[in-house]
Formats: structure tokens, sequence, C-alpha cells
């Protein structure tokens, strides 16, 4: 999917309105607030931002929409929940937040509500996946009632997280090719924040995925009637890039095992080669020491050759040290 341009409509008029749409037969058309409140034909699209108090305050005036809508509306949850309540659909979808240039920055939350003719969204920032949607439904794709919009905002959004996944799973091949091409030189290669990242968006996916299927299963009288037909396409697409996710984690975990495997052999190696070092150089510390005493009849004391007669009994002593090792089979 390509990243889409930020335009100047996304700043949105003054009122809080990000923008507004009007589908008849299915196309999108721009339209004004007040046709987006009372559609004549079709059904309408309003985008809100969330953090403008006229934002606020024209979402309060919407006539016989909840009072838990109203509080998803203020921010005051951030859980992923889809909810049918006096003819109303309303929850919050996650959605990736976008920088200007339409790269993904982080998980952020998308609230809509929804009865009949009308569809309202609110953000706090920016968000990648219900802007690609609005831009496709204006470049022609036909969206015919709100519950195909709202359908066609999680398959953008897992259609966003797969593309996430794919590049999550190319580095996660590339540190797997330096790892099992350099063993002797182990590193993670950014392998922590690869497993960071891939935690955070398998949790949010899973939080969509519990959401549907509450939705489609009706705990507790939950049941959302509007999204029937759509729940188990959704659910089974969530699951599906779910399983690759754990997949990822998998091999990620996995990886990070063998890492660390070759590292603690590694460091193994060098506390091995260090103790036989001290090994070979304690007897002749034993002979230097004791040549050093300042005390009578050191031997070779009087010599002309006594230091490289010590020195020679320091190498015999190694060397026989070093036989004695290999005899042992303590060395490779």
């Amino acid at each position: 999917m390509n990243a889409p341009v930020a335009g100047a409509d996304d700043w949105g008029p003054p009122s809080g309105l990000v923008w507004a749409l009007k589908f008849v037969d299915g196309a999108a058309q721009s339209c004004t607030e007040a046709e987006a409140a009372h559609p004549r034909a079709g059904w309408t699209w309003t985008h809100y931002r969330l953090g403008d108090v006229r934002a606020q305050a024209l979402l309060r005036d919407v006539s016989g929409l909840p009072a838990e809508a109203h509080e998803l509306f203020a921010l005051k949850q951030d859980r992923i929940q889809i909810v049918q309540q006096d003819g109303w659909v309303f929850g919050m979808l996650p959605d990736l937040e976008r920088d200007l240039a339409g790269r993904p920055e982080g998980e952020g939350r998308l609230v809509f509500a929804a009865r009949g003719r009308r569809v309202i969204t609110g953000r706090l920032h920016a968000l990648r996946a219900v802007d690609d949607l609005r831009r496709a439904a204006e470049r022609g794709l036909r969206l015919a009632d709100p519950a195909e919009a709202l359908s066609q905002l999680v398959e953008f959004y897992v259609d966003l997280v797969e593309d996430l996944f794919d590049g999550l799973g190319a580095e996660l091949s590339a540190i797997e090719d330096y790892v099992l091409t350099e063993p002797q030189q182990p590193r993670g290669g950014g392998l922590s924040a690869v497993r960071r990242r891939l935690a955070r968006h398998r949790r949010e996916l899973q939080g969509l995925r519990s959401a549907l299927v509450r939705a489609m299963g009706g705990r507790h009288g939950g049941r959302v009637d509007a999204l029937a037909e759509r729940l188990p396409d959704l659910v089974a697409m969530t699951e599906d890039i779910d399983r690759e996710a754990s997949g990822l984690q998998e091999r990620a975990r996995l990886l990070y095992e063998e890492i660390d495997t070759l590292i603690n052999s590694a460091t193994n190696r060098s506390m091995r080669t260090l103790t036989i070092i001290s090994t070979l150089l304690i007897p002749p510390t034993l002979i230097v020491g004791a040549f050093g005493m300042n005390v009578p009849g050191i031997p070779w004391d009087k010599s002309p050759i006594g230091f490289t007669m010590a020195s020679g009994l320091c190498v015999l002593v190694v060397v026989g040290a070093l036989w004695l090792l290999r005899r042992m089979q303590m060395l490779p």
C-alpha cells in the first residue's frame, strides 16, 4: 500500500472537523458539516480532531449518542471495543499514528459511532488507516453503507500491520543471516528493538481480534447485529495475521536464545584461555619470587650466567606444565 502524502485538508476547518464525505450509490463526494449531520440521500461520514474543544462541543450535540460513546470521544478510555447500544454501533479501533509523510510512528486510536445513514469518527493524532481509506474513497472506492466503511477500516489497518510484519520479518532474516555467518562474533544487531515492535503491534492486533470476537459472539448481550455479516471474515483475517505475528515472535525468541548461547560460548572460551594462561604463569611466578628473596644461599647468585639459568628453569617449568595439561586433556 502506497504511503499517503499529507495535504492541507488534514488540518481541517476551524470547527474541529477534519473532513466530511457524502456517499451516494457508494461514491464519495465532499460535503459540508450541516449536510453530513442531516443527509438527504445516501449516507455521510464526518471525521473530527478530538483534541479540539470545538469538535468536542459538536459531538456533545449529536442527538441520541449514548453516554458511553461520549466518554470514548472524550478519550476517557483507550480499550479496543465494538459496542451496540440504543441503535448506535460505537467503539474504539486501533490504528497507526503517522507523520506528515505518511510514515507510521506508533499505535493510535480511532473512535467511531454509526447509526442509520451517518458515521462519526475522531482521533487525537493523524492516523494512517482511516486517512488511507478516505483517500481510496475519493479515488473511487465505493462504500455502500456505514457497515462496509467500518469493516474496510479494519481491513486497511490489518493490511498496514501485515506490511509492518513483513518488514520486521526481513529485519529478523538479516540478523539471522549475520548470526549464522559470523558465529564467532555474535551480536544482537537490533534484535531487541524488533522484538519490542513485534510485541507492541501484536498486542494491538490481539485486542482487535478480541473485540471482534466479542461483537460476533454476543457475550453478555454484546452481539453487534449491524456488522454480523462481516464479522466472521474480519475475525478470520485478524487471526491469520496474529498467527504470522506469533511465528515471528517465536523466530525472534529462538534467535535471541541462539545469540545468547553463542555469547556464552565465546565468554566460556575466553575464560578458559585466561585460566590456561594463568595456570602456566603460576610456576614461573613462584620461581621468580623465590629467586627474588634477599637471603643467603640463593642458587647461582655468584654465577655470571645465573639469570640465564633461572630463565631457562622458568621455561622448562612452563613446558612441563603445558605437557601435563595436554596429558590430562585439559587443552583443546
